[in-house]
């Protein structure tokens, strides 16, 4: 039984499941080249379809995260706005309308006919999910645990903003939800926007990396007036303070102008008070998941925990989620932003459907195209490229030698991940002993801000000689601490704070990358590599022109397609 799971608004994505079983899921972004893609994923269901070798004809069911007909809630908050402030009532109706129009809610209505129009007639079943139940699947039913606590936390689905559930076998059960307008992922968005960064790209990561650099000397006001915890297992948001929808409109409430003074404006400094509001914003947001995941714990008993939906993004939280609640392990996919709600809707359906059917734990994110050494090399050929053809047991210690000594290498291989992080298929790779390296992979090949840190790549069975906690983590959702040991041998990959977003790599599900790093560790007695995502302010590279595009405009010193290398001359 083949289901399909659709994404179709921001990071609009699709994933197929045969039987239950992950056969390929990718972000539609990946071809357009259009960071989180709006809109039908009509190339990712194309892929879905071929790296199945089906037809749409052979689709038993299709599956959207959404319910659009819900609306309530969010015509209410509206309506309720106009009381507080004109302004608001004003953002939040043109918001409204852009949600709602052809592109939007009423664009999911027609979602049916639309497959069918594109890739020929069929008699699929269709199915309206509720947001945050496919956040929930998208965890519970890939990870290891036969029971767990579910918590999912976001900007907004329908009108939740969170969820609390139980897992069971195949069955998940929600047990509260919190909803809108009290939002983490709204709150954090905003304090984006106050920061100069443009919300509508994902740029809440910055905010994260920069929060490393300030003291929290705000959080009390953000924790007094603006986001709070009720110590009932909810919290609050006031938008009469900090408002999402303003916020999207770079305006700001006198309250907040008055404690924090002006907002940043875009491509200005950056100073010691907007580091400080980063680090503020952050522990705020910290401190209410805590207090939800401690309440959540209380309630279930449960000693296992699944996190997902955009703010299960935020891995500095989630490694104070590992360390200080008592839940015992926590389990994050790659894809935990609306992306992933499309393999959340695809199991959701299949386990209505088969409830008695074995679950398939996710192993690795590979889950995207591959392309052959024959694309590689005749893609490499119409570029006009020079280029040599390898046995790994060539190129693989070539490799090692050449980052060992200070190259930056474009490296291109396998299926492409699904989820936002570079996990080694995908990616730039450079010297971690090297403190250089950080600040030459962000100013000039990356091209973005200083501070933005970079991460390890790292042998699994190592983790624990250079990690403060065993713990592997194959997905780099986490930031956990460096041992403090072993800091000075890694300095371009430990953040300020003495931390790191490490990737454990297995030999079992990443052979080759793992050997690569083996490598290096042959090669200069550490066992990491430094390893950020192989784009230049788009989408992460999917196929080889796109790869080639980017080693003819960024400053990097070789190119991997496969087996096939690339040189940059030194003239």
């Amino acid at each position: 039984m083949y289901v399909l799971g659709l994404t179709t608004l921001g990071d609009a994505a699709a994933t197929l499941l045969r039987d239950g079983e992950i056969v390929a899921a990718v972000e539609e972004e990946r071809f357009s080249r259009r960071p989180h893609h709006h809109g039908f994923p009509h190339d990712a269901v194309r892929y879905c379809l071929d790296a199945a070798g089906i037809g749409i004809e052979d689709v038993a069911h299709v599956s959207l995260y959404w319910q659009p007909w819900i609306v309530g809630r969010k015509a209410m908050l509206t309506l309720r706005s106009a009381a507080s402030s004109p302004a608001m009532f004003h953002a939040r109706v043109r918001r409204g309308a852009d949600q709602v129009g052809s592109g939007g809610y009423l664009g999911m209505l027609r979602v049916p006919a639309q497959i069918r129009r594109r890739f020929g007639p069929s008699d699929f079943r269709f199915h309206y999910l509720e947001h945050h139940m496919c956040h929930a699947a998208s965890a519970f039913l890939v990870s290891p645990f036969e029971r767990a606590a579910i918590l999912t936390l976001d900007g907004a689905g329908e009108s939740a903003t969170t969820l609390m559930a139980t897992g069971a076998g195949n069955e998940i059960r929600p047990l509260a939800r919190s909803r809108l307008p009290h939002s983490l992922g709204q709150f954090y968005s905003a304090v984006t926007a106050f920061l100069g960064f443009d919300m509508f790209s994902g740029e809440e990561w910055k905010v994260m990396g920069l929060a490393a650099y300030g003291t929290p000397r705000y959080q009390g006001f953000f924790e007094r007036s603006v986001l709070s915890a009720d110590g009932r297992g909810g919290f609050r948001l006031d938008p009469r303070v900090l408002d999402h929808h303003l916020a999207r409109r770079r305006r700001f409430s006198d309250a907040v102008i008055h404690e924090l003074g002006p907002p940043r404006e875009p491509g200005a400094p950056i100073e010691e008070r907007h580091r400080d509001i980063a680090a503020s914003a952050q522990r705020a947001v910290e401190h209410v998941v805590l207090d939800l995941a401690g309440h959540l714990h209380r309630r279930t008993g449960e000693r296992d925990l699944c996190l997902a939906g955009g703010v299960a993004f935020n891995s500095v939280m989630n490694g104070r989620i590992i360390e200080e609640s008592p839940f015992e392990r926590v389990f994050v996919q790659p894809a935990a932003g609306d992306a992933g709600c499309s393999l959340g809707a695809a199991l959701l359906t299949h386990f209505r459907e088969r409830p008695a059917a074995p679950r398939h734990a996710m192993a690795h994110p590979y889950l995207g195209p591959a392309f052959g050494s024959a694309e590689c090399a005749e893609a490499l050929r119409r570029a006009g490229l020079a280029f040599e053809t390898l046995d790994d047991g060539e190129l693989l210690p070539r490799l090692a030698r050449m980052i060992a000594g200070g190259a930056v290498v474009g490296w291109f291989q396998g299926r492409a991940e699904f989820g936002p992080r570079a996990l080694g298929n995908r990616s730039f790779l450079a010297d971690p002993r090297r403190p250089e390296v950080r600040e030459l992979l962000n100013e000039k090949v990356k091209l973005r801000e200083a501070f933005r840190p970079v991460a390890p790549s790292l042998l699994e069975e190592r983790a624990g000689d250079f990690l403060g906690g065993a713990r592997l983590d194959p997905f780099m959702v986490t930031v956990v601490d460096v041992r403090e040991s072993r800091r000075s041998e890694i300095p371009a990959v430990v953040h300020v704070d003495g931390s790191a977003r490490p990737q454990t790599v297995s030999r079992s599900t990443n052979p080759r990358y793992w050997r690569l790093i083996r490598e290096f560790e042959r090669e200069t007695g550490v066992p990491v590599l430094l390893n950020t995502s192989f784009n230049v302010q788009e989408p992460m590279v999917l196929a080889p022109a796109d790869a080639i595009a980017t080693f003819r405009r960024a400053r990097f010193d070789a190119l991997v397609l496969e087996d096939h290398l690339v040189v940059r001359s030194s003239s």
